[in-house]
């Protein structure tokens, strides 16, 4: 089975998991999801695979980036609250990428009526 996109992020992880950490991690994943979705708009995933696709990926994307201002101060420490988040950004930053896991692990179809997988992270 072959992977339409990859995102590499293994090397990074470290055995504490700080708010900096969450903050790289954060904005490697989202540039990546930009990057991917641009892709896949010229791409040859058949439109009926795609559209879920991107929606869900949206998503993910606006969740990560959350996230990543959560992590860097944008919002700020009282301000956390407002937003249901107690400051733990090891499980919201997993529960995060669990979502990015199912969405990856989803298969499409190709144009050329190939199937493949959508996303490998590691």
């Amino acid at each position: 089975m072959n992977w339409k996109y990859k995102i590499k992020i293994k090397d990074k992880f470290e055995n504490e998991t700080t708010p900096e950490l969450v903050a790289e991690l954060c904005k490697i994943i989202s540039g990546e999801l930009g990057v991917i979705l641009d892709k896949s708009q010229n791409s040859n995933i058949t439109q009926d695979s795609i559209d879920d696709f991107w929606y869900d990926l949206e998503g993910c994307q606006d969740n990560f980036d959350f996230l990543l201002k959560l992590a860097d101060g944008t919002i700020e420490e009282s301000e956390w609250e407002n937003y249901s988040f107690d400051g733990d950004f090891e499980r919201e930053f997993n529960g995060y990428l669990e979502e990015l896991y199912d969405i990856g692990d989803r298969r499409v179809t190709l144009k050329n009526n190939a199937v493949e997988k959508l996303l490998w992270i590691g």
